[in-house]
C-alpha cells in the first residue's frame, strides 16, 4: 500500500465517527462569546499566549537592559564568550581565602582558590563556592528602611549625624557597636579611629561558631591572644579529637592540602602519616582515618586528659574509664614522634580540653615545628563574655544607641541573652545586613549590605599574609560596603572605600607604591606580615 494512502485518526472516537464524537468535535471549536467577561475559551487563551510568546522572543533577540551592566561601553579587551580572571579575596570571620574569580562581560560567574594564597592553595570550599549564589540572590536587601519604611541611604547619614555629634560630648559613653569577627587591616583602623572619637563606647565582636575556645586557652596560657597554624604536611602522626579539620575546622583548605601532602609516597621508603581521629559523629576526617574511636561528645576532655596522664607514665593511666590497650598504643605512637606529630580538638570542645591539647603539643615538642603561633594585630575576635557584658549594660539601659555590623543576633546569639528583647530597650538600633532577617525587623534602621565581590576592602590571613579585596561588579542591590559603613560609624563620613583601603596599604607596599600596588591587585596579595611568637612554657 502506497504511503500517501495511508489514513490515520486521532481516536477510536474519530474513526467509529459517533454522534457523541461529533458533538465533542461541535464543543471543542466552539466559538461562541462567553456571557462572563472573565471567562476565556480554549481558542482565546491559545490566541492570547501565542503572542506572548512572540512578543517575548522579540524582546529576547535584543541585549538586555540590566542595572548589573558594568559598563555602558564595552572595553575593546573584552570579547564576549571569551572569560577574564580576577585575583580577590573572601573574608571568612578571621579567615580569608584568597580567590580567583571568573567573570564573562563583568558578571562573576566562577570562584576558585588561589594558588599563590597560602589559605586556599587553589582550591575551594562550599563557602566559596556558594558565595557565588549570594550575589545573585534576590532575596538580598535593597532598600534601607526606618522603622519599616523605605528611605534613602542619605536619609540615614542625616539622622546619624545627629547621632554622632550627641554621642561626641558624652565620648560615647551610652553608645555600643556589635560587629562581627574580621581580620581586616582598614576595618581595624577605622575600628581605632572609633575608638578614639569615642573613648568609653563599648566594641563588642560576636559569631555563634568560633575557635573562641581555643584562643582563649592560648590566651590563658601564654597571655596573648594568638592563633595556632598547624602543618599538617610536617606530621607523621595526627590526633584528632572531635576536630574535623578536613572540612569544617578553620583553615581546612590547607589542613586539607598538608594531610593529602603527608599521604603520598615518591618511592617506596616513605611512609605515610598515621591519623587517629576520636569523634561523635562520622565526618570527612573520620572517614580517612586510619584508626577511629567513636565516643560521646562529653567524654571526649576526659580522655584527652588521660592521654596527657599516659604520655607521662609509660602509656598507662589510672583512669580505667576507657580502653586502656588503645590508649596506650596511641601514647606511645606519640611519643616515639615528638616533634613530628599534632593533637589538635575540634571547636566545639570546651576551654580547658583546649588547654590540655596545647600543653600536649608543647610537652611533645610539636611547637615551633609542626605548629607554630601567629599575632594578628588585624584580627577581632569573637568573645561571648563581652556579649553578655554588653546585654547587661543593655537591660541596666545604659545604651542608648546600639549598632549591629552584620550577623543576626536576634537568631544565633544564646538563648538567655534574649536578644530581640534587649532591642527594645535601646532607643536606636542599627543594623547593616544583607538581608532584613529577624534582627533588622526589630532594629529602627536596616542598611543593605553590599557582598565581598561589589566592595573594597582587605584581609589579614591566619598565617598574616595581606591580601586585598576588590570588586568585580557594581553593587547589584544598592549595597554599603564594610569599609564605607565602619568609616561612617567612626567618623560620621562614609568616604571612598577605595581609597581608605590605599591609604592602609601605604604601609605595606615597599618602593614605588604605584607600581606596588598595582602588582597588589594583579595578584591579590602581599608578602606574609605575621609575627610568630614560640612560648616558653605552656
Amino acid at each position: 500500500m502506497d504511503n500517501k494512502d495511508k489514513k490515520y485518526w486521532r481516536s477510536l472516537g474519530q474513526l467509529k465517527d459517533s454522534p457523541e464524537y461529533r458533538k465533542q468535535l461541535l464543543e471543542e471549536y466552539k466559538t461562541e462569546k462567553s456571557s462572563d467577561p472573565n471567562q476565556f475559551s480554549r481558542r482565546s487563551f491559545l490566541t492570547i499566549m501565542s503572542a506572548s510568546i512572540a512578543l517575548a522572543g522579540l524582546a529576547g533577540c535584543r541585549r538586555p537592559v540590566e542595572k548589573i551592566v558594568p559598563y555602558v561601553k564595552q572595553d575593546e579587551q573584552v570579547i564576549p564568550g571569551v572569560a577574564q580572571y580576577y585575583a580577590t579575596t573572601m573574608p571568612f570571620g578571621n579567615s580569608s581565602y584568597g580567590v580567583i574569580v571568573e567573570s564573562h562581560e563583568g558578571r562573576p560567574t566562577k570562584i576558585e582558590g588561589n594558588p599563590a594564597h597560602p589559605s586556599s592553595l587553589g582550591a575551594s570550599n562550599l563557602f566559596m563556592q556558594a558565595a557565588i549564589l549570594g550575589l545573585y540572590d534576590p532575596d538580598r536587601s535593597s532598600k534601607v528602611m526606618y522603622k519599616g519604611k523605605d528611605k534613602k541611604f542619605d536619609d540615614f547619614k542625616k539622622s546619624y549625624k545627629e547621632i554622632f555629634d550627641n554621642h561626641l560630648k558624652d565620648k560615647g559613653e551610652k553608645l555600643a557597636v556589635l560587629s562581627e569577627s574580621f581580620s581586616s587591616p582598614t576595618l581595624s583602623r577605622l575600628k581605632k579611629e572609633f575608638e578614639k572619637n569615642f573613648p568609653k563606647a563599648k566594641w563588642v565582636a560576636y559569631e555563634p561558631i568560633s575557635d573562641e575556645n581555643s584562643l582563649n586557652a592560648i590566651k590563658r596560657l601564654t597571655g596573648k591572644k594568638i592563633q595556632p597554624v598547624y602543618h599538617y604536611d610536617k606530621a607523621d602522626i595526627i590526633v584528632s579529637f572531635d576536630s574535623d579539620f578536613l572540612n569544617s575546622e578553620s583553615e581546612s583548605l590547607s589542613a586539607a592540602k598538608g594531610f593529602g601532602a603527608g599521604r603520598k609516597m615518591s618511592s617506596p621508603d616513605d611512609k605515610m602519616n598515621r591519623l587517629y581521629v576520636i569523634e561523635s559523629g562520622y565526618s570527612i576526617t573520620g572517614s580517612a582515618a586510619d584508626h577511629r574511636l567513636k565516643m560521646k561528645s562529653v567524654d571526649i576532655g576526659l580522655l584527652v586528659y588521660e592521654l596527657a596522664i599516659g604520655l607521662s607514665n609509660d602509656g598507662q593511666s589510672p583512669i580505667s574509664k576507657f580502653d586502656k590497650k588503645w590508649l596506650k598504643a596511641l601514647a606511645d605512637d606519640l611519643n616515639a614522634n615528638k616533634g613530628k606529630s599534632i593533637v589538635t580538638v575540634g571547636k566545639t570542645q570546651p576551654r580547658w580540653v583546649h588547654e590540655i591539647a596545647h600543653k600536649i603539643n608543647f610537652a611533645l615538642d610539636n611547637i615551633g615545628k609542626t605548629i607554630q603561633f601567629a599575632e594578628n594585630d588585624s584580627a577581632e575576635y569573637s568573645d561571648k563574655l563581652k556579649l553578655e557584658n554588653l546585654s547587661e549594660k543593655v537591660s541596666a539601659d545604659s545604651i542608648d544607641t546600639l549598632i549591629i555590623l552584620g550577623g543576626n543576633p536576634v537568631y544565633n546569639s544564646p538563648a538567655d541573652i534574649k536578644f530581640n528583647k534587649l532591642l527594645k530597650k535601646v532607643k536606636t538600633s542599627i543594623h547593616l545586613s544583607e538581608y532584613v532577617d529577624e534582627t533588622s525587623s526589630l532594629c529602627t534602621w536596616h542598611i543593605p549590605r553590599a557582598h565581598f565581590l561589589e566592595s573594597w576592602s582587605d584581609a589579614q590571613s591566619v598565617n598574616g599574609t595581606l591580601s586585598v579585596i576588590q570588586p568585580l561588579i557594581a553593587p547589584l542591590f544598592n549595597g554599603i560596603s564594610d569599609v564605607e559603613f565602619y568609616s561612617l560609624v567612626a567618623s560620621g563620613d562614609s568616604g571612598n572605600a577605595y581609597e581608605k583601603v590605599k591609604s592602609t596599604w601605604g604601609k605595606f607596599v615597599d618602593g614605588d607604591f604605584e607600581k606596588g600596588w598595582r602588582k597588589v591587585l594583579h595578584d591579590g596579595l602581599n608578602e606574609s606580615r605575621n609575627t610568630t611568637y614560640k612560648p616558653d612554657r605552656l
